[in-house]
């Protein structure tokens, strides 16, 4: 088994007598060397750059109002040592999420486990926006703000597990604090809700010269903040009626990365400037530099107090600008009947979800109070979620009843429950007070009407019953009604009792007689403590009918207002329905517009090549047409030029008479041709 996986083991589940209250520094040095192991073994997320070349993206501190405003930041702490570096192999490549489901660009591995309890989950991110003591705060604020909350399972929780008591608390300066925390969550659905008892182990000097940089012990951790978890078996949490108990475990870091955007030069490091300040480096008692209020690149005098710090280079930097590391690695089981590859399935989802929630609630708390400053208001909704009932369980998984009806069945139960109560009072004292003082016959009757008082209450009494009032000789019988209708006294009976029971009988029924003896006055003793137990019952019953009416008015109320909330929300969806219709409509109106503009353009243009091409052919016509005619007129003129030479040579050689046949042979006289003749005359 690798290293990595023997730091798991460190988080399995743990009896509270195995927590050494009393020796409490080595356990919890020994759970944060694993979770510093564990936490440092997760891969960085891809790309980024080292953080001495890193600049702050924001100018002012916690300017971020929502996880929107939270941005990644591309700083990188310094690299582990080498064993680290090495147990970052097991974790693989990171899982495939899409944009939509991780909005903050979250790494997300998973890696087997060994144990055959699961698979582990981690996630790694840098953020900005949220400075790191306010993150701080808030991580130690979430389970106190879930605890000052009263309601059902769950209310006020800030990532889904709220919690409802704090069972255990104890802290040791400079090493850590352990508490003990009982929780709940209410899954969506109809599954029945989960509890949860956990181990939390928290401290902000958990870290070693391991994670600074390069390994080296003149360097100084970073400020960090760690959270481990752990399931714990405590004897003041058994498992509650309504609940599934269900169990995580879980480390969880934040670790600031020191940028300094003044200088990109290397950082002197703290003990070196503290050796200006003092002449010799100051480690603890373990022989290393602690780092829970300064970072890397940060160094302080001696007398320094506060948040305010001086960089190394000597140039100003606010330290709550720097980028916070958050590492978170888990492994849950909810318990149930739910099958744990579709719990493996929708953790991936989950723990960036949780991390969104958790920005979401810390920056939009303007200042965070601390963990305890409203102390008394958290006790006092820790008394009223232990003592609420608990919720209606069906089907062992699976509630079907709504909210309204869970709280009217649980007040009434709750009538039920304390009316049962007075009257097992009644009888147990009625009991008593027959063995003690009563004779035998009048006991044992007595002891008869009980025990059919007991059988037939379930059936017979009902909370709409208001004949409180009634006299003592209509609301308990005498000790003539004991007997049964088909016989006398029983034979045992001696005459003397079986006189002295109908003396008693008669006495008690006419009213008018005083009790001259003991038995009977305690027996009209008895019969006053009866009534007066019954006017007390009615009165509680009377008191439970009004609360119960008035919640159901307060019922009636809440419905009206959800109508009328789910009415607001069906008018907002249909006009923002209706709104986007028209937007639709006057796209395509104005697609259709351009369409048609695109055709007519597209029309035009084709007309117009047209003509131009038409243009084209009569004007090459024409010059055709032009060049043809410049050519035949040369043409012609030399043809002129050779009938005249003709003619003159005709007309030396053969005379005018040859001329003339010539012209008949060629059926068209010229007058060039008889210039030509006249000319060749002269």
């Amino acid at each position: 088994m690798s290293e990595l996986h023997q730091a798991l083991e460190t988080l399995g589940p743990i009896d509270f007598s195995e927590v050494p209250v009393d020796g409490l520094e080595p356990f919890l040095r020994h759970h944060f060397e694993a979770g510093e192991l564990i936490t440092n073994s997760v891969p960085p997320p891809p790309g980024g750059e080292p953080f001495e070349s890193s600049t702050p993206q924001h100018t002012t501190p916690d300017s971020a109002a929502t996880s929107k405003d939270i941005v990644s930041s591309p700083a990188r702490p310094p690299t582990p040592d080498k064993l680290h570096a090495d147990l970052r192999k097991q974790w693989g490549k990171p899982m495939k999420l899409s944009a939509k489901d991780n909005p903050l660009g979250i790494s997300v591995y998973k890696m087997a486990g060994h144990d055959r309890h699961g698979a582990w989950f981690a996630r790694r991110s840098v953020h900005e926006g949220l400075s790191f003591s306010k993150f701080r705060k808030a991580m130690q604020r979430e389970f106190a703000e879930s605890l000052a909350v009263q309601g059902g399972p769950g209310e006020g929780n800030v990532r889904g597990i709220g919690g409802d008591r704090r069972l255990e608390k104890k802290k040791l300066d400079g090493v850590g604090q352990m508490e003990v925390y009982q929780l709940s969550a209410q899954f969506p659905g109809p599954t029945t809700p989960r509890e949860f008892v956990t181990l939390l182990l928290t401290s902000d000097s958990a870290l070693t010269e391991k994670s600074a940089k390069n390994g080296n012990s003149g360097e100084v951790v970073p400020r960090h903040y760690m959270v481990i978890s752990r399931p714990v078996k405590h004897p003041e949490a058994p498992e509650r009626q309504g609940f599934i108990r269900g169990q995580y475990e879980s480390v969880e870091l934040i670790r600031e990365i020191p940028i300094n955007p003044a200088s990109k030069g290397k950082s002197a490091s703290t003990s070196n400037l503290l050796e200006s300040h003092d002449g010799k480096a100051k480690d603890d008692a373990r022989g290393r530099s602690r780092g829970s209020t300064i970072g890397f690149a940060e160094s302080r005098g001696p007398g320094a107090k506060g948040e305010n710090v001086d960089r190394g280079d000597g140039s100003a930097g606010d330290p709550e600008l720097n980028p916070v590391e958050w590492i978170m690695i888990t492994r849950s089981d909810p318990g149930g009947g739910i099958p744990r590859f579709m719990v493996e399935r929708g953790t991936p989802g989950s723990i960036v979800a949780d991390a969104v929630k958790f920005l979401d609630w810390a920056t939009g708390k303007g200042e965070i109070p601390e963990p305890d400053e409203d102390e008394e208001l958290q006790a006092k909704a820790s008394e009223s979620k232990a003592e609420a009932p608990p919720p209606t369980q069906i089907n062992g998984d699976a509630t079907a009843e709504t909210p309204v009806q869970q709280q009217q069945e649980a007040q009434l139960r709750g009538a039920q429950t304390e009316g049962g109560g007075v009257i097992s009072h009644l009888t147990n004292a009625l009991e008593a007070g027959l063995d003690a003082y009563a004779p035998t016959t009048v006991s044992s009757y007595a002891h008869q009407y009980l025990d059919q008082q007991d059988v037939q209450q379930p059936s017979t009494r009902s909370y709409d019953d208001d004949s409180s009032s009634s006299s003592s000789s209509e609301s308990f019988a005498s000790a003539e009604d004991f007997r049964p209708t088909n016989e006398g006294p029983p034979s045992s009976m001696p005459r003397e009792s079986t006189d002295s029971l109908a003396s008693l009988d008669s006495k008690l029924s006419s009213g008018g007689t005083q009790p001259t003896n003991h038995h009977e006055r305690e027996f009209l003793k008895l019969e006053k403590d009866r009534e007066r137990l019954e006017q007390k019952l009615a009165k509680k019953r009377q008191a439970e009918d009004e609360k119960l009416r008035s919640q159901q008015e307060k019922d009636k109320k809440d419905v009206s207002k959800a109508e009328d909330k789910h009415e607001r929300e069906i008018r907002k969806q249909q006009e923002k329905h209706d709104k986007e219709m028209r937007k639709i409509e006057q796209k395509k109106e104005k697609e259709l517009r351009k369409a048609e503009e695109k055709r007519r353009k597209a029309l035009d243009k084709d007309i117009l090549n047209k003509v131009s091409r038409e243009r084209d052919e009569y004007r090459d016509r024409c010059e055709v047409g032009e060049k043809e005619r410049t050519l035949l007129r040369e043409q012609v003129g030399e043809l002129q030029r050779e009938n005249t030479i003709l003619v003159q040579r005709i007309a030396k050689l053969g005379g005018e008479n040859m001329v003339r046949e010539l012209k008949a042979e060629a059926g068209r006289p010229r007058a060039s041709s008889k210039g030509s003749v006249k000319s060749a005359r002269s």
